[in-house]
């Protein structure tokens, strides 16, 4: 009974720390998640874009202001910063709730599991009418290949102080596309 006793208080103890190191006020945790759901698209790959071949890969890209730190750092650096592992998109994880994707044969496309990781991935930096942001991107692999996809995805990201935003994201690319900037 002492060792059940005990195990329940250190789990306890474990669980109430879980957040701990999370840095960000809920405010800034819902302007994140109000960004990134507002700016996220579909997108074919840059090896896409170049082949123009069928392919079996699309990315949702999004994207959100970089913070004053983070500005200040890029304009000192000349344009670079270092990555720290501690910038609120670091803290964002996703899941897929559903989505419906065909190709141009009408076949329906699944995902594949291929061990990819639910964190936002860091692509470049970017000017948006005059503001410095972020991009961030996920990358989906296919169970068919496309010359052109349809359809939809509703996802969920969500921060570690249990911050929350569905979107849903229209899907209608082409192998022929060219990636927007």
């Amino acid at each position: 009974m002492k060792n059940y006793l005990l195990l329940v208080i250190i789990l306890t103890l474990l669980c109430s720390c879980q957040h701990s190191n999370y840095p960000y006020t809920e405010v800034e945790s819902k302007a994140f998640l109000n960004d990134i759901t507002k700016n996220a698209r579909a997108s074919i790959t840059d090896l896409t874009e170049v082949k123009k071949q069928p392919a079996d890969l699309f990315g949702i890209i999004t994207r959100y202001p970089l913070s004053k730190k983070n500005q200040d750092e890029f304009n000192k650096n000349k344009g670079t910063i270092v990555a720290k592992d501690d910038d609120i998109s670091d803290f964002a994880t996703y899941t897929f709730k559903s989505y419906e994707l065909t190709n141009e044969k009408n076949e329906k496309l699944k995902f594949i599991d291929n061990g990819r990781a639910v964190y936002l991935q860091k692509l470049a930096l970017w000017d948006y009418d005059k503001v410095l942001s972020q991009n961030l991107g996920i990358e989906i692999k296919l169970n068919h290949k496309f010359n052109t996809l349809k359809g939809y995805i509703d996802m969920e990201f969500e921060m570690p102080d249990g911050t929350k935003k569905e979107t849903k994201i229209p899907v209608d690319i082409s192998v022929m596309d060219k990636i927007p900037e």
